[in-house]
């Protein structure tokens, strides 16, 4: 059930905190053989929360937008009386408080029923994990759930919960939104706090939703984005767009489709397409545009994180080396060799390219539609890792259309559109300037208005 039907059923009396919860939970019991998605399941700590929400709802008291709603995160945010993992062999210190993204959706009476899978360290695009075991998609368990938000997503796409937070910082929201059919949205860099979540390249992280539809992810959301003293970076941020419904004929979209074309999947192609000629015959404008130089700005994005990621394990790999999994530590150790004039060169180009980014590409439009993956959801097989070869070169051809987004910092949307000739979605990327996060979830809601994607799901099992 979405987040809006579970909101709207309890807030009417037809479904109590406990069912919604005691749903997720037998939900999570049954998949979870099948798609590994969850490492911690809390179901006597979920249980315990929801008397105190149905006792609030039947007192008549004013309750959250989230009151009694099930949710579970990826485990990288930290929770009082839970011990993260991020997807390693390494235990991480207890917390005190929690993570500011995790704070405010349990504000907002939201009840947490567990910790989600993740790739080591959100070192990984295909959602392989070598510590936990992989997490598997449930349209096809032999498929990638695409990584590193692998457990969000292939939660959310399960029907297990309705919502869950994950992170970006290369594509970990997008790929794995993209390859289980939900939606999944990396706000504007700084839109949304990362106070008490695991650092990994800090001037490319965001944190962001996964939801099964865009009415939802904008849910959460607004509930999650806005400044925060622990996050300096979130300060100096704007107020959310008001969110008004945007007529179809108001709307204008930037397609390069000749340039998405030379380097997608046709399979690809014909779904973007046909989803943009769906939004033209209702009145929406599209434009083609030009791509920027993808591969140069790729390779800038992959300098910035490895120096950071490097950084932010340097003394966590001189204590515990042979606790990370030798392609992790490989990936890792590489950001050592990158030159300090390499590093502030591609930091220091950022605006500049930013800049070009909406000029040349955006224009007047709204949004830039482009792939989120660029070939049908690959199996688990042909993407491990260690098996396949050289990881560096399934996580270039992973992240093609997502990493050069992150460096530029700006938000960018995942949508389902389509199916692949295996059964597996298809995504659709909406990118939009600095702070237009509203914007795209309303575009995305309007395109789900007139087409069904996000509303397919996988059989559950035994079905």
């Amino acid at each position: 059930m979405m987040l809006g039907q579970q909101r709207a059923a309890l807030d009417r009396g037809k479904l109590t905190a406990v069912e919604a919860v005691s749903g997720s939970l037998h939900a999570a019991e049954e998949w979870q053989g099948k798609i590994n998605a969850f490492v911690a399941i809390d179901s006597e700590k979920a249980l315990a929360a929801t008397r105190a929400a149905d006792a609030v709802r039947a007192s008549g008291r004013a309750t959250g937008e989230l009151s009694g709603i099930p949710l579970a995160h990826k485990d990288m945010f930290d929770r009082p009386g839970h011990r993260c993992r991020f997807g390693s062999r390494l235990i991480q210190p207890e917390p005190q408080i929690p993570a500011t993204v995790v704070q405010r959706v349990e504000a907002a009476g939201s009840i947490t029923i567990g910790a989600l899978n993740m790739a080591e360290f959100a070192l990984g695009p295909t959602g392989h994990n070598a510590v936990f075991g992989s997490c598997r998609n449930p349209w096809d368990t032999t498929r990638i759930t695409g990584g590193s938000s692998s457990g969000p997503a292939a939660a959310v796409a399960a029907g297990i919960i309705g919502g869950a937070i994950g992170s970006d910082t290369g594509g970990s929201i997008r790929i794995p939104a993209a390859c289980c059919g939900v939606v999944g949205l990396k706000p504007t860099q700084g839109r949304v706090s990362v106070a008490g979540a695991m650092p990994m390249a800090p001037s490319l992280d965001c944190v962001g939703p996964i939801a099964a539809s865009a009415v939802d992810c904008e849910l959460l959301f607004r509930i999650i984005a806005g400044p925060d003293p622990r996050d300096p970076a979130s300060l100096l941020q704007p107020s959310l767009e008001a969110g008004e419904a945007l007529p179809l004929a108001s709307l204008h979209l930037a397609f390069p489709i000749e340039a998405i074309a030379r380097d997608t999947d046709a399979e690809v192609v014909d779904a973007l397409e046909t989803a943009v000629r769906e939004l033209a015959s209702r009145g929406v404008s599209v434009q083609s545009t030009r791509l920027p130089n993808v591969s140069h700005l790729h390779d800038l994005a992959e300098v910035i994180q490895q120096s950071e990621v490097s950084a932010a394990h340097l003394h966590s790999l001189a204590e515990h080396r042979d606790s990370y999994t030798p392609h992790i530590r490989r990936r890792i150790e590489a950001g050592l060799f990158v030159a300090a004039t390499a590093y502030l060169s591609a930091v220091n180009q950022r605006h500049a390219h930013r800049i070009t980014f909406i000029a040349d590409m955006l224009g007047d439009a709204h949004a830039v539609v482009l792939p989120v993956l660029g070939m049908p959801v690959p199996r688990l097989d042909e993407t491990d890792e260690v098996l396949a070869g050289s990881s560096l070169a399934i996580v270039e051809r992973m992240t093609r259309w997502t990493r050069w987004l992150s460096y530029l910092g700006v938000p960018a949307l995942s949508i389902p559109c389509g199916i692949d000739r295996h059964g597996m979605p298809i995504g659709l990327q909406l990118v939009g300037r600095p702070f237009s996060e509203i914007t795209l979830l309303q575009i995305a809601r309007r395109f789900q208005e007139i087409t069904d994607w996000h509303a397919r799901r996988p059989r559950a099992p035994g079905v």
